[in-house]
């Protein structure tokens, strides 16, 4: 016999990261692993920022950055390691770096519906333990994404200005 569940029922294991002062669920199929990478490891290699993994160099991009989450000042001194999941898909490796990796647990994925289907990057939510409701992120649209917002350190370094923007959903 077979039973088929609806996607709203599906469960898996997902890897909790904190990037900037939000919390986000990657698939944990989609991991190849978490690291913790000095800052003098991070190399410029054709103008974007890479780390040595595995006797490759596997390009870097701030996952903040790439949900173009509002950057906060950096509180770091250069000596601190950083921490970053490196993500797979097909032949493709992306090191995402990320605040705090807070662990891996089963989490219950919930559609984020017909008003929300074409939010970039996101392919669901999940309800924490705590009650916080927290993003699943969609791993071959973030990598895509990655690519087309990577660019060069210094251009990374200057501020960005924050812009705030709010989005209304109503329903009838």
């Amino acid at each position: 016999f077979r039973i088929v569940l609806p996607l709203t029922l599906a469960t898996f294991r997902g890897i909790l990261v904190r990037a900037g002062e939000r919390l986000f669920v990657v698939p944990a199929v989609n991991v190849e692993r978490a690291v913790r990478i000095a800052a003098g490891d991070i190399r410029t290699v054709e103008n974007r920022e890479t780390i040595p993994l595995g006797g490759q160099a596997v390009p870097l991009v701030r996952l903040g950055d790439t949900l173009e989450l509002p950057r906060k000042a950096a509180s770091g001194e250069p000596g601190d390691s950083v921490q970053a999941v490196v993500l797979g898909s097909g032949l493709a490796r992306i090191a995402f770096q990320v605040e705090e990796v807070l662990g891996e647990q089963e989490v219950l994925v919930k559609a984020l519906g017909p008003q929300l289907a074409r939010v970039r990057n996101g392919a669901g939510a999940s309800v924490l333990g705590t009650g916080q409701v927290v993003p699943v992120l969609n791993v071959a649209d973030l990598m895509k994404s990655a690519a087309k917002t990577a660019r060069p350190p210094a251009a990374a370094e200057k501020p960005a200005q924050a812009q705030q923007r709010s989005v209304l959903v109503a329903e009838d």
